[in-house]
């Protein structure tokens, strides 16, 4: 059997404030890897894995293989971890399982060719790329043990690849994550707004100028080839509406970003007031973007 885990961060005592994880949770995770996995299984973890020497070698006395995906605070090198007893220590590593391409990283690789992409890092269940399948995983979604991704859970990713589009947070959560309950907000727009110096300026294919500012905005990331937004509907068709975008000039200053950047794909998505925790209708809006638009 192959299990997952993500961002155990074991013996860190910043995740009882930083993600509000119970006094004891380093024993509580240590205790139901021990429950679960059994010495012929394969513990997958996504990284981040303890905060210092003496929780490493508490994990690594719990039954089943491990293979360690790195995360940005498993800084240690690769022949310590072997030695620590990890059978196996990458950066990100693909599998096939019942036909499907699983691609494993620690954060979500954004543009990837695989069928789906787990990952963890983000401590919550958004994803900001709608244009290829993704499965976020939270270990406080998960209720501080491991996962299993066994055959019923592998056909569930067969199902959300074929139909050709991202699951909803309902069925993120119906998947082993309901730990915690409904989606909350971080769960759809992400725990961080980063403030723009200055307001996005947007083009439209017809020429026109769109700004979309800190104000507009109830959300906004920006990864090497994605940006996204979250917007209040009205906003959102004051500002930007249904129109097709040719470029984006980014709010920074700096080489990367001294010419608008061109878009290749755009999508908009609404969330209904129904079924989240928005007052009223909120648009997660992507846009994949490549080199610079010459304009």
């Amino acid at each position: 059997m192959l299990y997952l885990i993500t961002d155990t961060y074991l013996g860190h005592q910043n995740m009882l404030k930083s993600c509000g994880r119970p006094a004891r949770f380093t024993n509580l995770i240590l205790d139901n890897c021990r429950k679960m996995v059994r010495s012929n299984d394969t513990l997958i973890h996504l990284g981040d894995v303890v905060w210092n020497e003496e929780e490493l070698m508490r994990f690594m006395k719990l039954p089943g293989h491990k293979v360690l995906v790195r995360g940005n605070h498993d800084k240690k090198s690769t022949p310590y971890y072997m030695e620590a007893g990890f059978d196996l220590v990458v950066d990100s590593m693909m599998m096939t399982l019942q036909g499907i391409q699983i691609l494993f990283l620690y954060v979500p690789q954004y543009g990837h060719t695989a069928d789906i992409n787990i990952h963890g890092h983000q401590h919550d269940l958004h994803y900001e790329d709608v244009f290829h399948r993704y499965w976020p995983l939270a270990l406080e979604h998960m209720g501080d043990k491991p996962l299993p991704l066994d055959d019923k859970t592998v056909g569930v990713l067969q199902s959300w690849g074929k139909r050709g589009r991202n699951p909803s947070k309902k069925e993120i959560y119906a998947l082993h994550q309901g730990y915690l309950g409904a989606a909350t907000t971080r769960d759809y727009i992400g725990n961080t707004k980063a403030a723009m110096p200055k307001p996005l300026c947007f083009w439209a294919d017809d020429g026109t100028e769109h700004m979309v500012g800190n104000d507009d905005a109830a959300c906004f990331h920006y990864h090497t080839g994605c940006i996204f937004l979250a917007m209040q509907r009205d906003i959102f068709e004051q500002q930007l509406g249904e129109q097709t975008y040719t470029a984006v000039q980014l709010p920074w200053e700096g080489a990367r970003f001294t010419q608008p950047y061109r878009i290749i794909e755009q999508q908009a998505g609404t969330v209904r007031s129904e079924s989240s925790p928005f007052a009223s209708n909120m648009v997660l809006c992507w846009f994949h973007v490549a080199g610079f638009a010459g304009k």
